[in-house]
């Protein structure tokens, strides 16, 4: 199984970085609008920091700054991720991986019932399940977690995923609806 996760991680990481920019534009876009909902009713929002292959999550991080939702956003450890309130996107820095991690670390968030956390994918299966970047962060954050969790997939990436028992569902998928321009 760890094999052909990882012949499939290299693939969809392929498939990705072949998007054009129109077709990320208008997928992010349209994942964006129907996330609103789910952001607005948060007590607070997890993000991820998205690379320029994954669902974009700058707008919802500038959405909820502008709004007054408070945002946490990762800091990956050697195993676990723990997540930490920013309040400006230009303090962040890159950090392990080459992602941006907030440069502030005074300010661990906790969630609660009312957290939202959007979870990463590289694919999602639309019943929860997903197959991210091969390390387990949020297959490990999500065990405890108590509010909900949402991962955000580009529809063409809609497809099914090799699970296995330490695989940790989200509580839903939200897929582009494939407008067209």
């Amino acid at each position: 199984m760890r094999e052909l996760k990882r012949v499939l991680r290299r693939e969809l990481i392929a498939r990705r970085r072949n998007l054009t920019h129109e077709e990320k534009a208008r997928a992010d876009s349209d994942i964006f609008r129907q996330l609103l909902p789910l952001l607005d009713e948060s007590s607070s929002v997890f993000t991820y920091v998205s690379t320029d292959i994954e669902v974009d999550t700058r707008a919802v991080i500038r959405h909820c700054l502008e709004k007054g939702i408070p945002v946490a956003v990762p800091v990956s450890g050697d195993s676990e991720i723990a997540f930490y309130f920013i309040d400006n996107e230009a303090k962040l820095a890159k950090g392990r991986y080459g992602i941006d991690e907030p440069v502030d670390r005074s300010r661990p968030a906790e969630p609660d019932e009312r957290t939202l956390c959007i979870v990463p994918a590289l694919c999602a299966d639309g019943s929860g399940l997903r197959l991210g970047y091969g390390k387990g962060y949020y297959d490990r954050f999500l065990r405890g977690f108590e509010g909900r969790s949402v991962i955000v997939c580009y529809e063409t990436f809609r497809q099914n995923v090799p699970a296995e028992a330490h695989d940790v569902k989200a509580d839903m998928t939200i897929f582009d609806s494939k407008t067209e321009a």
